[in-house]
C-alpha cells in the first residue's frame, strides 16, 4: 500500500512551529515509520527577514509550498503548514488523527552502497522524479532574535540537503546528498517518486543511515 509522505512546512523564526515540530518528533520511534509514513521537515526562508535566519531555510522548499498553492493543493503559504501525500492536512490544529492510505501502489526500493543510493520501483514503468532528502535528527538551535529568542529549539526530520533524478525505466542511482549544515546527533534519508511536473508523491520509503553510509 501507499506509504504516506508527511511534509511539513516549518521556520525556526515562527513561534508557533516548535509544537508542530515537537508533534513530528513523535514519528522517531513509531513502528510505522518508513513502512506507513515518511516525514519531513522542510524549513523556509520567508521568515528569515523578519528577526531571525532559519539556518535550515531553503528557497526550494519555499517554491514548493508556493507550487502547492499554485496547484490549488493547499489553500495557503504558512507555517506551520502540513501536506499529506500531496494534499494540504489541518488536522493537526484540530489534534485529529492522520488519514489512512489504502490505495495500493508498487514497491519502492533502496539500497544504499559506498555513498551511492540505488532505487527500483516494481509500479508501472513511466517516467518518474526521484527525491532523495538527507534528514538530520537531534539538532539543537539556540535563537537568539525573533519570535523565539531565548529558546533552544531541538529538531527532528530536518531536510538538510536533496537531489533529484528523473529516469523512465524505474531504475535510479546517485548519490547521498551532503551539507556543510551537519552535526546532527544521527541521519536518515526520505526517498520518494512523482510524475513530472506534478506534487503527487506516488510512492515513498526511507530509513536510518549507518554511520559508515
Amino acid at each position: 500500500q501507499q506509504t504516506q509522505l508527511l511534509e511539513l512546512f516549518t521556520s525556526q523564526g515562527c513561534s508557533s512551529c516548535p509544537p508542530a515540530e515537537h508533534w513530528l518528533q513523535q514519528f522517531t520511534s513509531s513502528p510505522l515509520l518508513w513502512t506507513q509514513i515518511v516525514p519531513i521537515a522542510l524549513h523556509v526562508d520567508y521568515w528569515d527577514e523578519l528577526g531571525w535566519k532559519d539556518s535550515f531555510a531553503n528557497i526550494a522548499n519555499s517554491q514548493r509550498q508556493r507550487s502547492y498553492q499554485q496547484a490549488a493543493q493547499v489553500g495557503g503559504v504558512y507555517t506551520p503548514g502540513f501536506v499529506i501525500n500531496g494534499q494540504e492536512w489541518r488536522g493537526w490544529y484540530a489534534q485529529q488523527s492522520l488519514p489512512t492510505m489504502k490505495q495500493n501502489v508498487g514497491v519502492l526500493q533502496a539500497t544504499i552502497k559506498n555513498q551511492q543510493v540505488n532505487v527500483e520501483y516494481s509500479g508501472k514503468t513511466e517516467p518518474f522524479v526521484l527525491h532523495v532528502a538527507l534528514l538530520g535528527f537531534g539538532l539543537k538551535t539556540n535563537v537568539s532574535r525573533g519570535e523565539n529568542r531565548q529558546r533552544v529549539l531541538e529538531e527532528d526530520f530536518v531536510a538538510l540537503a536533496q537531489a533529484t533524478q528523473q529516469s523512465i525505466d524505474n531504475h535510479w542511482q546517485l548519490k547521498i546528498p551532503t551539507t556543510t549544515k551537519m552535526g546532527a546527533e544521527r541521519y536518515g534519508l526520505a526517498i520518494w517518486i512523482e510524475r513530472p511536473a506534478q506534487l503527487l508523491p506516488i510512492q515513498a520509503t526511507g530509513g536510518w543511515l549507518k554511520p559508515s553510509s
